[in-house]
């Protein structure tokens, strides 16, 4: 009977309640652990756009070509300063006119509009303030929109995942310590979830009006599951 009783309580420990994080099942112990670290942005990412509008999409390709011309000139003279154009892109759109009253609204003659997007980077985001007055000076681009980010391969992402093993191992070493068994070796590792932030955004009105500060830091973080088998205590 003593037998029964004791096979009975080995099975309650390693199959607890289901559902739960962290699982003790099957002699195995699964948790999350998680990982953050703090550093300062890397890089910084420009929307800017050239628009011409025309009578007919002949006349405004026509009389875009000239601009976006000088509009990459412009850019390449500022690869001096780390300003790198990424990739560009060209479209051709009409018009739409927003419709007046009934008693006014007549139609008008259509209009069309090419327009060329620039996607710009630059590693040197104490200047960024500089590059965006330089470019809004050419009267050339609309300024779209900006964003600091840290590139993957970032020295604090490798810190980050660190963090999130070390937290992981402190968490099963906890319940297992309560749980009145202890660690085997691991089962598995699973990457679950390393972002790189890029959520610091600045509004084209606030770069017109005020100067272009860099965040101080971002958040980096990183996820891991792991697994390990749970031996009885010696």
């Amino acid at each position: 009977m003593r037998t029964v009783i004791l096979a009975a309580l080995i099975l309650t420990v390693f199959n607890g309640g289901s559902g739960a994080q962290p699982v003790a099942q099957g002699g195995m112990l699964t948790v999350q652990g998680q990982g953050r670290v703090q550093v300062p942005p890397d890089h910084a990412s420009l929307t800017v756009e050239v628009v011409t509008r025309g009578k007919s999409p002949e006349a405004a390709t026509a009389a875009h070509r000239e601009r976006a011309s000088r509009a990459v000139s412009a850019l390449r003279d500022m690869n001096k300063d780390g300003v790198e154009i990424e990739r560009s892109v060209f479209r051709l759109d009409e018009v739409r006119q927003q419709p007046g009253p009934a008693s006014t609204e007549r139609r008008s003659e259509p209009e069309y509009q090419a327009i060329t997007t620039f996607e710009l980077k630059t590693k040197q985001t104490s200047k960024v303030d500089g590059a965006v007055t330089a470019i809004a000076a050419t009267g050339l681009f609309q300024v779209r929109n900006m964003s600091f980010g840290i590139d993957e391969r970032n020295p604090g992402m490798k810190a980050a995942r660190k963090g999130a093993v070390d937290d992981a191992r402190d968490r099963a070493m906890t319940y297992a310590e309560a749980a009145g068994v202890q660690l085997g070796e691991i089962l598995r590792i699973d990457d679950t979830n390393g972002r790189v932030p890029r959520d610091f955004a600045v509004a084209a009105p606030m770069m017109r009006s005020v100067q272009v500060i860099p965040p101080e830091t971002l958040t980096l973080s990183a996820s891991v599951t792991m697994s390990w088998r749970i031996v009885a205590r010696p």
